[in-house]
């Protein structure tokens, strides 16, 4: 990993360093048009590489999308994909490094239920993963996500961490106030669900826990001062904590039904992935409260609330309250009602986690609370009223 304001002028050094003569740049046309492109390229080519550059469309990647950018790695030979944009744009990437050097279709390596997921057995090409958001941290994780008939899917496998990852804060210097805010909570529910991981331990802990409190203490400064670099440096570093936190295998993705839930939600009424996140995550919290108490309670100070006095379940509903208050104060919102979520779909939403999407997620093992009929329909609920029990 190199991090820095200005790291994004080494991509050339590090191309060299990988051995590239020649590489696929995978980004799209926002950040062409805003002009990143030109100094990484001009970096690139002046370390003497060869550039093919390849834009996806600006959206989260579909399975047509995912084919299309196999398609465009194996049609000629590259020694090397960079990545910059995104989480979508990095993702295609880590795509387009695995699928030069593996066969078949990339939703052969997908993860189902009840059918089985074809193993990465080769080394995908080197990977430089240079990330313009503070949120996904996919330059930092070792999964890629694709949409398939409206939900999500995803491939994960430590070949897909990046070679080099550079984080460069300046590059998010030009993001709107709303991609801003939900890039933002992305980054927050990566880390605060891999505390609430059952599998969760003192490293991923420690990690998350200084994660959370750089969101608490910088994303409100740089939704309302996008040019405040020390909080854009800031917001750099919780989010690449959080992608390399959901790669730990006891965190898994983040595994919780956070997450499970989010990615339900997000394609199918197209909520960007990390308002989804953000709406999924105090109702996730509440959900699991009871077995994360202490947790909570310690969680609230790191976000800055008052918990003298005090007890530890009043203190950890101050944790929920907290993480409330900051999704209103960057202007997002707060329920399933609010984000255009139609009631009549609850019940629905509710049997697809239930009877299937809990299975990719493994939520029996990872999620504190076990999914029943009953509390996913609670959660659904409260979600869609925007609702917190504090009993």
């Amino acid at each position: 990993m190199i991090f820095g304001i200005g790291a994004s002028g080494k991509v050339g050094e590090e191309a060299k360093r990988q051995g590239g003569g020649k590489a696929l740049l995978v980004s799209d046309n926002n950040i062409e048009k805003i002009g990143i492109l030109d100094e990484i390229t001009k970096s690139a080519i002046q370390s003497g590489l060869e550039i093919s550059l390849y834009k996806i469309p600006a959206a989260e990647p579909t399975m047509e999308n995912a084919r299309d950018v196999t398609n465009a790695v194996r049609a000629k030979k590259y020694d090397l994909v960079i990545g910059v944009g995104g989480g979508s744009c990095i993702d295609s990437a880590k795509l387009a490094a695995l699928m030069a050097t593996n066969p078949g279709d990339p939703q052969d390596y997908c993860v189902h239920v009840g059918s089985n997921t074809r193993e990465v057995k080769n080394r995908t090409l080197p990977k430089i993963l240079i990330p313009t958001t503070a949120g996904t941290g996919s330059e930092a994780s070792n999964t890629l996500v694709i949409i398939e008939n409206k939900y999500k899917t995803w491939i994960t496998d430590n070949k897909i961490l990046a070679e080099a990852a550079i984080i460069d804060p300046k590059l998010c210097l030009g993001l709107p106030p709303k991609t801003t805010a939900g890039t933002g909570m992305d980054a927050l529910s990566h880390v605060v669900e891999g505390l609430m991981s059952a599998q969760a331990n003192p490293i991923s802990d420690s990690l998350s826990t200084a994660a959370s409190q750089l969101v608490f203490e910088n994303l409100r400064t740089a939704v309302e001062h996008g040019d405040d670099i020390k909080a854009r440096q800031n917001m750099s570093l919780a989010a690449t904590l959080g992608g390399w936190v959901i790669g730990f295998p006891w965190i898994g993705g983040p595994a919780t039904i956070g997450h499970c839930v989010s990615e339900a939600i997000g394609s199918r009424y197209n909520i960007p992935h990390g308002v989804a996140c953000a709406i999924a995550l105090p109702y996730a919290m509440e959900y699991n409260l009871p077995l994360l108490e202490e947790k909570f309670s310690s969680l609230a100070t790191v976000f800055g609330e008052d918990t003298i006095g005090l007890s530890t379940h009043q203190a950890s509903f101050k944790a929920i309250d907290a993480v409330l208050k900051l999704m209103k104060d960057v202007r997002l919102p707060t329920s399933l009602k609010e984000a255009g979520v139609p009631y009549t779909d609850i019940k629905q939403l509710t049997e697809y986690i239930v009877n299937e999407r809990q299975y990719l997620y493994d939520l029996q093992t990872f999620n504190p609370t076990k999914p029943t009929y009953e509390n996913v329909t609670r959660l659904m609920e409260n979600m869609w009223k925007g609702k917190i029990n504090k009993n």
